[in-house]
């Protein structure tokens, strides 16, 4: 067993910014600069934009001022969420099957880290299928994401076949949900592909923690990682395992220390905390009681308190 430090570790590892080009200021906003923009002043450089800016409105102006019509940029990392089961269908479609839960979810959280995202399934559980689809998606995919329902015969067939395809490990990580992670690499090109856990929760909580960290870095990002902050317990916490526990909340933020809450105590529904939740409380490992008012560590998911 591994500890998610470790995991995103070996995640990163083997992991760069994709190779830059250039673009034209319209193409260039929300991609990250690939190197200083400066201009000449007498026998001086000054400096308008430094590497690794992602770009916005007010930067493109500046740069139109300063009468440049391209930069240097990273592009977008292009990812492909895949998923299996033929007890899954697409939300909406009004049968008895289960809504791709992971499917919409995983390219909409893809989306918002700043990738090109293309959605591939449900795919039916059929082996040849599955390795026609993984193989056709490698010409388009910087990434792979994959995923399946709660069926333990998906799951067994999905590992499989990217055995059979690529240098694939499979490990259990000390956390909270999401414990089983699978990370490896497929294709000519070497093309990272993660298998996540069939439960929308540890899916999503193993996409902010393992894949949102290794698309900005290829998007030429140097901030990887959500904002941990410190805040105040509103109620008391337990935590049933001696992994460490991430716990969906929501924050406010007072004058001072913040002040969070769990959400996971007073759910009608087993998803309900996600619509809500704009926090995560990490529970640390072995810690099982936290008390009302303690200090505790918090990831923050809204976009603008990670600005």
């Amino acid at each position: 067993m591994r500890s998610a430090p470790e995991h995103l570790e070996s995640v990163l590892q083997n992991v760069a910014a994709l190779e830059p080009l250039e673009v034209g200021l319209l193409g260039s906003v929300g991609l990250v600069l690939a190197q200083d923009v400066t201009i000449a002043d007498g026998d001086e450089q000054i400096l308008l934009l430094a590497k690794g800016t992602q770009i916005a409105a007010r930067h493109v102006a500046l740069l139109a001022a300063a009468g440049l019509g391209q930069v240097l940029v990273h592009p977008m990392p292009r990812v492909v969420v895949l998923t299996v089961g033929d007890d899954l269908s697409n939300p909406g479609s009004g049968d008895d099957r289960i809504p791709d839960i992971n499917g919409v979810a995983l390219t909409s959280a893809a989306t918002a880290a700043g990738a090109m995202t293309f959605r591939v399934g449900p795919l039916s559980s059929d082996e040849a299928s599955l390795r026609s689809a993984l193989e056709d998606q490698l010409v388009r995919a910087d990434v792979i994401l994959t995923a399946c329902g709660m069926s333990a015969a998906d799951y067994e067939l999905l590992t499989s076949v990217l055995h059979s395809i690529g240098r694939m490990e499979f490990v259990r990580v000390a956390m909270q949900p999401g414990g089983a992670q699978g990370f490896g690499f497929v294709g000519p090109d070497q093309t990272p592909v993660f298998v996540l856990p069939g439960n929308p929760v540890g899916a999503l909580l193993s996409f902010d923690v393992f894949v949102r960290p290794l698309i900005r870095r290829m998007m030429g990002q140097t901030s990887l990682h959500h904002r941990v902050v410190e805040a105040l317990l509103d109620g008391p916490i337990e935590s049933s395992t001696d992994d460490t526990h991430y716990i969906r909340a929501q924050i406010t933020s007072n004058v001072g220390t913040p002040r969070v809450r769990s959400l996971e105590d007073d759910e009608s529904h087993p998803l309900a905390g996600l619509g809500t939740a704009d926090a995560l409380i990490i529970v640390p490992s072995g810690m099982h009681k936290v008390a009302a008012g303690e200090t505790v560590a918090v990831m923050l998911l809204d976009p603008q308190a990670n600005q």
